[in-house]
């Protein structure tokens, strides 16, 4: 099946959506409900649902031993929390991008009107949340834009697991940003790529990302399109 195919069948109105060859909801909705009430939304202010929340665990889980994972798009910590659960297991390291509570003039310019900029949390506030949950050492907080943290990555921190939820017109250009930095069979996924759950632009990028060069392994969790790049 190729990639349009696929997502062609994943944002079907109405009929059985079988992948890699059980039905969505069965092994999804268990990974959810085993992995994804480890953490209080409301409390993290996290706008990911709890099948979401317990596949981000799972993929994170299975990158290679001592992995990296770049999170674009932290806020509160909520997604980055459940992917350090994951990442635990394989002693790996997460850089999580957001501009937090800095320079919201521009993130006022630069808003795609999706996510209040009133009460943002701080980075050090993230800091303290995941340093509590036992992840101390484990992350980065990338205190930017995530245009302005690739120009700067260093080609030497090869990428096993990019997780796409920052600014929704722009999911396509944060993919190609990253994209000559991701290791041979890394993960990628990206969070509101549904045209129910999610946005209209990330479901073209998501198309633009996905027919461009080679994938397996391709899942649709809600709002979630993830695959392998090969």
């Amino acid at each position: 099946m190729s990639a349009n195919e696929f997502l062609d069948n994943a944002w079907k109105e109405s009929g059985p959506k079988v992948i890699s060859g059980f039905s969505r909801p069965v092994y999804h909705n268990m990974m959810g409900l085993l992995r994804g009430y480890k953490y209080d939304k409301l409390k993290y202010g996290g706008m990911i649902r709890h099948t979401e929340a317990g596949m981000l665990t799972t993929w994170a889980s299975e990158v290679p031993e001592g992995g990296v994972v770049v999170e674009i798009g932290c806020y509160g910590g909520l997604s980055t929390s459940y992917l350090l659960t994951g990442l635990k297991k394989r002693n790996g390291k997460i850089y999580a991008i957001d501009p937090f509570n800095s320079d919201l003039g521009k993130q006022e310019d630069l808003s795609d009107k999706c996510v209040p900029l009133e009460d943002k949390p701080t980075k050090e506030l993230v800091a303290q949340r995941l340093e509590a949950n036992g992840f101390d050492g484990m992350f980065e907080l990338c205190e930017g834009f995530s245009q302005e943290v690739a120009a700067a990555w260093d080609p030497a921190v090869k990428i096993d697991f990019l997780w796409i939820d920052g600014n929704h017109e722009q999911a396509y250009q944060d993919f190609k940003d990253f994209e000559k930095h991701l290791n041979p069979g890394a993960r990628v996924a990206v969070h509101d790529a549904h045209p129910r759950y999610g946005y209209e632009a990330v479901v073209r990028d998501v198309r633009k990302i996905f027919a461009d060069g080679s994938w397996s392994g391709l899942e649709h969790v809600k709002s979630i399109i993830s695959g392998i790049r090969n």
